[in-house]
């Protein structure tokens, strides 16, 4: 799916499946990142799963700690 065939209510669940793959680019536990984003297991799952909108502290942390490319997780195009 293209950014622009995604409609609102995919958006959550397009999101989390970019920020799994993220997470597993960059060999990290569930649990890892999580951590390093300051957030609780059950949190970073429920980002993942697309339960829960990622908030932009979250993606702010994660720039900051880690190699993620956050643009990709929000537009599905890579930076790099």
């Amino acid at each position: 799916m293209t950014p622009a065939e995604a409609t609102v209510e995919d958006l959550p669940a397009a999101f989390g499946a970019r920020l799994a793959e993220e997470r597993k680019r960059l060999c990290l536990e569930l649990h890892e990142l999580a951590h390093l984003a300051g957030i609780t297991d059950y949190m970073q799952k429920r980002f993942e799963n697309g339960t829960s909108t990622i908030p932009i502290d979250y993606l702010q942390a994660l720039a900051a700690r880690t190699d993620a490319d956050v643009l990709y997780i929000i537009t599905g195009t890579r930076s790099r």
